[in-house]
């Protein structure tokens, strides 16, 4: 038998709405055997088939799978194409092949959790909430595979976040595993000292560390209303000291985009302090960092700063945010009240340097 039975076997159950226990009883076998069967540890004796085909109301080649190939090779098209609608920022489309799909296939795990991405991206999350919940608990109940299950984990700490019930989302946050048993730090035990696997795993760590680092110290100078922009400008000064110490080749891949978030806070703090230089100095490197990651995001980056040299990081697992690209996002931010001041209005540099980027924006990139 073929190990695309197991999977048979279980989806079928699940779309019936049965435990092991209660199909194990039809069949007068033990739950312990349904489980086997589902895991592809064993197989059901042939005199089974037969009423497990009529049971379930399929075709022995559905039931031993063999249409099994032809759904995977459809399954996996879909999330390309949902992928790559992703990565351009085609929203729409992106969400119409999602429904689409869990339509025809509402009972695989990649499918489902995309779902539920779509029902959690809406302004008034109450409204979703219980297909929500149903749909993340079916994932923990039933899919062996971690990576779905911290998706959905990750979608009902979304959920409930939102709803402001915060005792809820940390009991769900409580179920992942704390930093030091992450992928990209426990990789970083596997290899022997000296060998180059260990130190492309420590390079990636690095990596995906700085990323967060600077941006929840982004975030902490932002939200803590008792800073002064001085303290502000001092914080994020500070971090990008650390971020250069790291890619003084400007080679920060992954980190550009929260580097322009830093830099366009600096032009905000230092604007609002009327320091003028430092302000227009700060702005032209947020444009920089938002250029580089545009000219960059379906690449792999080699490092060349001394520290990383060598580790390719992928720029292609960086989330790119929408339809229009980086230089196109500053442009559109210029414009809001708290980075909008007064003193630019007739600044020779100040236009100088919108001119220098404003060719290299684009506002749609699903028509490139």
């Amino acid at each position: 038998m073929t190990l695309a039975f197991g999977h048979t076997i279980k989806e079928l159950r699940i779309k019936r709405g049965l435990s092991q226990e209660k199909l194990a009883e039809h069949l007068g076998v033990a739950p312990q055997s349904v489980s086997k069967w589902e895991r592809n540890e064993g197989y059901p004796d042939i005199t089974f088939l037969i009423p497990l085909a009529e049971f379930f109301d399929v075709t022995l080649d559905t039931l031993m799978g063999r249409d099994e190939s032809k759904k995977e090779l459809k399954i996996q098209n879909i999330l390309s194409q949902i992928e790559h609608c992703r990565h351009i920022g085609d929203q729409e489309t992106k969400n119409k092949l999602i429904k689409e799909a869990f339509k025809e296939f509402p009972y695989d795990f990649r499918i489902v959790s995309w779902y539920t991405v779509v029902l959690s991206d809406v302004e008034n999350i109450t409204e979703n909430q219980r297909e929500i919940e149903h749909l993340c608990e079916y994932i923990l109940d039933e899919c062996t595979e971690d990576k779905h299950r911290y998706e959905a984990i990750s979608v009902l700490i979304d959920l409930y976040s939102r709803l402001g019930d915060y005792e809820t989302a940390k009991l769900y946050t409580d179920r992942l595993p704390d930093m030091n048993y992450s992928k990209e730090f426990l990789m970083c035990d596997i290899y022997p000292e000296g060998d180059e696997r260990d130190f492309h795993a420590m390079a990636e760590f690095i990596d995906r560390a700085m990323e967060n680092l600077l941006w929840f110290s982004c975030q902490i100078a932002g939200q803590r209303t008792e800073l002064t922009n001085s303290e502000r400008i001092e914080i994020l000064e500070r971090m990008c000291t650390a971020a250069e110490a790291i890619y003084p080749d400007f080679d920060h891949c992954g980190c550009h985009s929260v580097m322009a978030d830093i830099y366009l806070s600096l032009y905000r703090y230092h604007s609002e302090e009327g320091q003028v230089s430092a302000a227009l100095d700060a702005l032209d490197l947020c444009f920089k960092h938002e250029k580089a990651l545009d000219e960059t995001e379906d690449s792999v980056v080699e490092h060349t700063s001394v520290l990383l040299r060598g580790h390719s990081f992928d720029m292609r697992t960086v989330w790119d945010g929408g339809k229009c690209n980086g230089v196109y996002w500053v442009l559109e931010r210029l414009s809001e009240p708290r980075f909008t001041f007064d003193c630019y209005r007739e600044d020779v540099r100040f236009y100088a340097i919108l001119n220098k980027y404003r060719p290299y924006a684009v506002e749609d990139k699903t028509k490139i």
